[in-house]
């Protein structure tokens, strides 16, 4: 009688304890939910994976130590547009190279120049008012050989260009490698750029293709989703109205980072300009949609009224849309009449494609980009990522 009373205690004790566990990590599910739903990026990064550091090839020697108050503060992606034995040889021979290289295939990553020096991969560039943006960035080179020309030519217009996807796990290191960076540093999702952005009017990588969206998902560089932009969208409609001027454009690009100044014009003259319609890089809130009006107005008035590059702001608005509205590009390119070149070459083996010019010279950068979507995209940008907005990446 006794032995069966202790059975039976201690299967009633058994079943508690399993309930009170099952109950547990119910919880512990609930919370995860709850924690996914809110977009923590930590429960969202379902894209990493372990990789392998290849440190056979570093070229230090070559390249000088970071200035000591001049941190790493930016992240600048590119593509190789060359194979991997080429992109290899050419970013440790000299000219042009990288801190890091991702190959199309594998899990081993290739460091090419330590984080703690400065390597060449920006060349002439601009982002946030921050001339020669190799001294604050890392630079990371992925194997892609970016585009091919449908009429097998050295250079094609958009029409005929056939852009090359980076295959699924590429991608995947890419995130993996750029979550690791951006968590040394503490890098704004404002400084996670492309050649493109801080080079307006030579380079195109690392193109339309690029996973923007999925590193910005794991909480590397940024993005705004469709409903943010709806939402921007309705918000101009009701402040300002559904015709947007080139101006509002501009203003609002320059002030996100692009360089769309004309030539040996100061940051301070444009800054001077814009106070005297009213609008104050330091002050004016970044939804002061009576203000934002005022200019909308101005714009329509005076449409040449001298404050930015014309062309400048055609390349612009086209690196613009390529980095966060890739589909409105693919869809745009087939009305544009610039051509982009295939700087592939057989015989030059010390030098990358990237340290060359991806523009036809007659290039005037044309676009008929809708504005208002643009300029939603960028204002829902700004609200949704304030930090950065009006200072360097390295402030």
């Amino acid at each position: 009688m006794r032995t069966l009373l202790a059975i039976n205690l201690l299967l009633s004790i058994v079943f508690i304890a399993c309930k009170s566990t099952e109950s547990t990590s119910d919880k512990t599910k609930n919370i995860k939910k709850e924690k996914s739903a809110k977009g923590n990026p930590d429960i969202n990064a379902v894209h990493t994976i372990p990789y392998i550091i290849n440190e056979d090839y570093i070229t230090d020697e070559d390249y000088p130590h970071r200035i000591e108050n001049e941190g790493i503060s930016s992240i600048v992606f590119h593509y190789t547009a060359q194979s991997f034995k080429k992109s290899l040889r050419s970013l440790t021979t000299g000219g042009n190279s990288s801190h890091w290289l991702i190959p199309a295939s594998g899990d081993t990553i290739y460091r090419i120049v330590n984080e703690n020096r400065r390597a060449q991969h920006a060349g002439s560039s601009l982002w946030k008012n921050r001339k020669n943006m190799n001294v604050i960035s890392v630079g990371i080179e992925i194997v892609n050989l970016g585009f091919k020309c449908k009429n097998n030519r050295k250079s094609c217009s958009k029409q005929t260009i056939e852009w090359l996807e980076f295959p699924e796990k590429q991608q995947k290191l890419i995130v993996s490698l750029a979550k690791d960076i951006q968590q040394r540093y503490n890098i704004d999702p404002l400084c996670v750029i492309g050649h493109a952005d801080i080079a307006v009017d030579r380079k195109v990588d690392p193109g339309p293709l690029f996973p923007w969206k999925m590193l910005a998902e794991n909480g590397i560089g940024a993005w705004a989703t469709d409903e943010e932009i709806k939402k921007e969208i309705k918000n101009i409609q009701d402040n300002i109205g559904n015709n947007i001027s080139r101006l509002l454009v501009q203003l609002k690009l320059y002030e996100y980072g692009y360089d769309i100044r004309k030539d040996n014009v100061s940051n301070k003259s444009i800054e001077n300009k814009l106070k005297k319609i009213n609008y104050s890089l330091k002050h004016t809130a970044l939804d002061d949609y009576t203000t934002l009006n005022q200019i909308n107005e101005y714009g329509f008035k005076k449409p040449n009224n001298n404050i930015f590059d014309d062309k400048k702001t055609n390349f612009a608005i086209e690196a613009f849309i390529m980095h966060y509205l890739p589909s409105l590009y693919l869809e745009h390119e087939k009305e544009s009449v610039d051509e982009i070149i295939d700087n592939r070459s057989k015989h030059d083996t010390e030098h990358t494609p990237d340290s060359k010019s991806d523009m036809a010279a007659g290039n005037q950068g044309e676009t008929d980009a809708d504005n208002l979507k643009v300029l939603a995209t960028i204002q829902a940008l700004m609200e949704k990522y304030p930090a950065k907005v009006r200072m360097g990446c390295n402030y």
